[in-house]
């Protein structure tokens, strides 16, 4: 079974992981930003993967976990999203997808380490394209 990190912090994250389960994959949910903490843990729970905002913590943290693919939605702070996708690169997630609203910022996170950025409107368009890519990644 693969293994899925999802790192969105906004409503798009609830539709990523019910795709991500629907699609027989392990999923977990970032969790390293305190002001997201509560609405977070009310919305998925055990599924949370704690780590302090540092760089350093969160590729400890995901490193541990060898998650095959994860999303990564972009954030208002579109520069702590590059500094995301950057640590989970470090971590040795597997494929990272970005999802951006603005495809000029595409090799911005290609040079953080994206494997694929996805750009979209919705998360639904966005799941769209990133499920095309899921079998390639997925463990046997």
């Amino acid at each position: 079974m693969a293994k899925a990190l999802i790192a969105a912090f906004g409503r798009e994250g609830l539709t990523y992981v019910r795709n991500c389960q629907e699609s027989s994959m392990e999923v977990r949910v970032l969790d390293c930003i305190d002001v997201y903490h509560r609405q977070m843990s009310l919305w998925y729970g055990n599924l949370l993967l704690h780590s302090a905002g540092r760089r350093h913590d969160v590729r400890t943290v995901v490193a541990r976990e060898q998650f095959d693919v994860a999303v990564v939605q972009e954030d208002e702070d579109f520069v702590r999203t590059a500094l995301i996708t950057q640590s989970l690169r470090e971590a040795g997630v597997g494929t990272i997808f970005v999802v951006t609203s603005d495809p000029g910022r595409r090799m911005m996170y290609r040079r953080c380490g994206a494997h694929r950025i996805v750009a979209a409107k919705s998360e639904n368009e966005a799941w769209e394209i990133i499920a095309g890519y899921l079998p390639a990644v997925a463990t046997a």
